[in-house]
């Protein structure tokens, strides 16, 4: 079995953690010693022992922001542990589906597949479909520039190199993608599975850090520049009625 541990970065989802992606982990049968929890200070750890219990393990990390708790959790992780891999998951997923359907295997051998598969195609990013609607969902592994949501993915841990981290606060998941695409030419998506949970919920959540739709917006909007001067071709700026919003392009080939 792959050496990972899995990591759950929470804010001010105590009563939503448990009921969702915890208990979904367990009843799994996921041990708990293998899942840490990561909270910003000792307030939200009170609020969380006693929804969850004591049983779990926390880690406090003094950060505000979903930038920041992303850094924080990538230099953790490359320079403070011994695993060979992380899988990053949110607080509030409900379901792993394979093409709308269960997951029909158990989630540590599915999670050592994907580890192992990312290995053999010399990859570090791994991650599954972005939409959980089978119409837009099949039976491959692409190695393409794919995104990779935040929500659910797995990274191999490589201390021969940096650490790469992010500079932004939206669209960071699609900047960590385009950073391990410049770096290993591929990122690892296994377009079968997905999941369900509210990945923009607005109630809590590290997101929720953000503040008002109007404050998310004009950052969308400044970040969604951001991205497209950094990341050229590699980016495609789609206007909404409620901001910016971007696309990978998928067709972006660095030998080109």
């Amino acid at each position: 079995m792959f050496n990972f541990e899995i990591a759950i970065p929470s804010y001010g989802r105590a009563d939503i953690l448990p009921r969702k992606t915890l208990k979904l982990l367990l009843d799994f049968g996921v041990p708990i010693d293998k899942i840490l929890i990561f909270l910003r200070d000792e307030h939200e750890l009170k609020e969380y022992q006693k929804t969850c219990g004591k049983a779990f393990r926390f880690h406090l990390t003094g950060q505000s922001g979903i930038m920041a708790t992303r850094n924080y959790l990538q230099v953790h992780y490359h320079e403070s542990t011994n695993f060979d891999g992380v899988v990053f998951l949110d607080d509030d997923i409900t379901k792993f589906l394979a093409m709308d359907k269960p997951i029909d295997m158990g989630f540590l051998d599915l999670m050592n597949y994907f580890f192992l598969e990312t290995q053999k195609r010399n990859a570090r990013l791994w991650g599954v479909s972005a939409l959980n609607n089978s119409f837009y969902q099949s039976d491959t592994i692409s190695e393409n520039l794919k995104y990779i949501i935040g929500a659910f993915k797995g990274l191999i841990l490589d201390r021969t190199r940096d650490t790469i981290l992010c500079d932004i606060g939206h669209f960071e998941d699609m900047a960590f993608t385009c950073e391990y695409f410049l770096e290993d030419k591929k990122v690892i998506r296994f377009n079968k599975y997905g999941i369900t949970s509210k990945y923009f919920e607005l109630q809590g959540g590290i997101c929720g850090e953000l503040g008002g739709m109007e404050e998310r917006q004009k950052e969308m909007d400044e970040n969604g520049e951001y991205m497209c001067e950094r990341y050229g071709d590699m980016v495609k700026i789609k206007m909404k009625k409620w901001g910016t919003d971007l696309r990978l392009n998928y067709r972006f080939n660095m030998d080109e």
